[in-house]
């Protein structure tokens, strides 16, 4: 019987000369090859030459119904000349200083290389590691960049450097920090990862709703600006308060504001975002002694309160404040009157709904809790209104991660490696300063990021008779570019 891998003798004869034969799962595949002679040295000293067959690339296939069938002028092997261009161009147009800050710290062909992953995920979303090189190929990415490649090795190098060699990454970041408004939101996030044995993966507290074991991932986020600065990648059975040691660890902050959950109230954590300068505002945790004073002997007094009116939401803000024992922290408790009357009338509604678990006696014990903030500081000076907006802020780190899940769908990780994990959490770092830059023109405009992209989208670069022309550009997507400005003849390639 003829071998597994065996080719007939009708095949072989039917290759071109020069060639080899190789057969694939019941078809015959034909490969340029070349010999050459290696110098062998013997335990004698003599030497001795021997030959070397090495196999080149696949140039067809062999049947016997139709012999050799050469790869040459087959659709998928002939030259590409429409590409994916509107969301890139756009991309190229308004994250320019991302790419300049990635060129400053990075080896020029890297930063390339990063700035085109991160730009593909933006605009395809997230994608496994065997897909970006397909992604890459046609975009106009592969123009503007022709020595950068994304194909499965050269990504599994790139995160590896990113994730091993450290040090530039770190420096990136720490920039990030200097450059900051230094009003940072830090917060933990889980991301599902079904590999087995990962380094970083593990079954946590959302393990139920997930379905499988998850990846937490910490990072600080620029509230004013909405730059993200750091992150880290770390186990999924770690709680927070673990990651905010490693960030602590890595990068200095100085003279900032951390805006942070109750997670985060711990000692050791309000220790350190209360060095050099820093202070941090965090909600207070029911059953503990200050919160309990605070909530028992509560007396709003009418003549004390603020108006807050920002994004679209206005409401009266009753507040009170106390100190602590040792003088060392505040405490403020805000009483949110808009939020008071919502949540109140929700739970009327679920009461007349009959609704499991809502009465009247319920009523009467949560009232009090309704539009309530209970909030402590170590800002000696920082007025009760400044305290309640900074604190506000905070849920822009909320939406970045809202991006991060939804937009960019990164909420499905197979990675097995660390240095893997921190590598891609620097690309979708710079995803989320990508995303930035972008944002910050359309909100000037006021248009919708998503449709502004699924707009883009539509714009293709076609090449003709060797000159490169926009294409596809109807009457809407002309108006749009001219809103943002973006010169369609000016796409940077000759």
């Amino acid at each position: 019987l003829m071998g597994k891998y065996s080719v007939p003798e009708a095949i072989r004869v039917l290759r071109p000369k020069g060639t080899m034969v190789k057969a694939q799962k019941g078809r015959f595949y034909v490969y340029e090859y070349k010999s050459t002679s290696i110098k062998v040295i013997k335990e004698d000293g003599s030497t001795s030459w021997k030959s070397k067959t090495e196999m080149g690339a696949c140039i067809g296939r062999i049947t016997l119904s139709d012999g050799f069938i050469p790869n040459r002028n087959k659709l998928a092997y002939a030259e590409i000349t429409v590409f994916e261009f509107g969301c890139y161009f756009f991309i190229k147009t308004y994250a320019d200083a991302t790419l300049s800050k990635l060129k400053d710290l990075f080896n020029t062909k890297e930063a390339y290389q990063m700035f085109s992953l991160a730009s593909i995920f933006v605009v395809n979303r997230f994608q496994n590691k065997k897909n970006v090189s397909s992604f890459f190929e046609v975009s106009v990415l592969c123009k503007w960049f022709p020595d950068v490649r994304l194909g499965r090795t050269a990504m599994d190098t790139l995160y590896e450097n990113l994730g091993r060699h450290g040090s530039l990454v770190d420096k990136f970041e720490q920039k990030q920090i200097d450059e900051s408004s230094k009003k940072v939101g830090v917060d933990g996030h889980v991301i599902a990862c079904s590999a087995e044995k990962g380094d970083l993966s593990a079954f946590g507290y959302k393990a139920k709703k997930l379905g499988s074991a998850q990846v937490n991932w910490m990072s600080a986020y620029d509230v004013v600006t909405g730059k993200p600065l750091c992150n880290e990648m770390f186990n999924g059975s770690d709680p927070d308060k673990t990651a905010i040691q490693v960030l602590f660890s890595r990068f200095t902050f100085k003279d900032t504001l951390f805006l942070v959950d109750r997670g985060f109230n711990t000692a050791s954590d309000k220790s350190l975002m209360s060095k050099d300068g820093n202070t941090y505002i965090v909600p207070m945790i029911s059953g503990r002694k200050d919160y309990s004073y605070i909530y028992d002997t509560l007396r709003f007094d009418k003549r004390r309160y603020f108006i807050y009116d920002k994004d679209g939401y206005s409401s009266v803000i009753r507040y009170a404040e106390y100190l602590s024992e040792d003088g060392s922290v505040r405490y403020f408790a805000f009483l949110d009157t808009s939020r008071q009357s919502a949540e109140r009338q929700t739970y009327l509604k679920k009461i007349k709904a009959h609704e499991k678990g809502y009465t009247e006696e319920g009523l009467n014990k949560s009232e009090k809790d309704f539009g309530l903030f209970l909030l402590e500081t170590n800002d000696k000076a920082k007025d009760a209104e400044s305290v309640f907006c900074d604190y506000k802020s905070r849920w822009k780190i909320e939406t970045f991660y809202d991006y991060i899940d939804n937009d960019m769908d990164v909420n499905a990780l197979c990675l097995q490696d660390f240095c893997e994990y921190q590598g891609l959490g620097f690309i979708v770092q710079v995803c989320g300063m990508i995303y930035h830059d972008l944002k910050s023109v359309t909100d000037k405009h006021n248009l919708s990021m998503k449709e502004t992209m699924r707009l883009l989208d539509g714009l293709k670069l076609i090449k003709e008779r060797g000159r490169y022309l926009a294409r596809n550009d109807n009457k809407e997507r002309r108006e749009l570019c001219e809103t943002l400005g973006l010169n369609l003849s000016q796409h940077g390639i000759l």
